[in-house]
């Protein structure tokens, strides 16, 4: 007959882990022998600056809780006030020694054992830790650099943005002008063609003439000091008249233009060098130029 199937191998059980201890942090010791090893936890864990286990010191059995106090709220950066210590449920006289509060003290086969006086410490609510408060103000401090930093890019941008639009508006206003001018030029340019006037001047007396290329639309003033200025005929201290313009006989307005006057293009002029000149062109309430 066939031999029985072969027999599986039962797996190991596994052994439970053993539970870690909770974390705790030994503080400097106070005074000296005899003294007790205190374990301080707090009452609730939701610190994340505190351990678990919370903190052991060895303190001289003659000290008080005043004392240990101090050490404690020096380690969390916190006020005496801030917190209190309490023994099954009882609050301590913190100038009392361990013993004077009724708490019993280990002997010393306890204490070499590891024997320690349990107590709590139960934090006052809305207390910061330093721990919590440095990191409250570090971030306080990089929220402030975020927002300086954010307001300073804002600000560039607002310059950079103003100075982009007043460039862009000074193009524009360059390019207006630039238009305008040109427009400007451009009717300047047709109303020289429109008012094109070209006088034959004739000194009386004088031979010859002179043809003065003008514009209708000067006024007879204008017109009898361009034609000074052509014949380089200059008022000095010789000569203080000026030219006087006749046309068809008559002594043209001074302030008329010739188109006014009735002077039209190819008509002539006859001038002369007379005391008093343009004045006399002017009017008798004008002073010579």
């Amino acid at each position: 007959c066939a031999p029985p199937p072969p027999v599986p191998p039962v797996p190991p059980v596994p052994r439970p882990k053993a539970m870690a201890e909770p974390a705790v942090v030994e503080l400097e010791p106070i005074g000296g022998d005899p003294h007790n090893a205190v374990q301080m936890r707090p009452v609730r864990t939701i610190y994340e600056d505190i351990p678990e286990g919370g903190f052991v010191m060895k303190m001289a059995k003659s000290c008080k809780l005043s004392e240990l106090k101090v050490a404690l709220a020096s380690k969390l950066r916190i006020s005496e006030e801030s917190f209190t210590f309490a023994y099954e449920g009882e609050e301590m006289d913190n100038e009392k020694t361990i013993k004077e509060n009724g708490i019993p003290e280990p002997g010393p086969a306890a204490r070499r054992a590891g024997a320690k006086v349990d107590l709590l410490f139960l934090i006052k609510d809305g207390v910061e830790l330093g721990a919590q408060r440095e990191r409250r103000e570090a971030q306080e401090r990089a929220a402030e650099a975020e927002r300086l930093r954010q307001q300073e890019e804002a600000q560039k941008k607002q310059e950079q943005d103003e100075k982009r639009a007043r460039e862009e508006e000074e193009v524009k206003m360059a390019a207006k002008r630039k238009a305008d001018a040109e427009a400007e030029q451009r009717r300047q340019d047709e109303a020289r063609r429109a008012h094109r006037c070209v006088l034959r001047c004739l000194e009386i007396g004088g031979g010859g003439g002179k043809e003065l290329i003008t514009a209708s639309n000067l006024t007879v003033v204008e017109v009898a000091r361009q034609l000074c200025r052509e014949l380089n005929m200059l008022r000095d201290d010789e000569h203080r008249g000026g030219l006087v313009l006749l046309h068809d006989g008559q002594p043209l307005p001074g302030r008329q233009t010739l188109q006014d006057a009735g002077v039209h293009d190819g008509d002539e002029v006859m001038y002369f060098w007379g005391e008093g000149g343009e004045a006399v062109a002017l009017g008798a309430d004008m002073e010579p130029a």
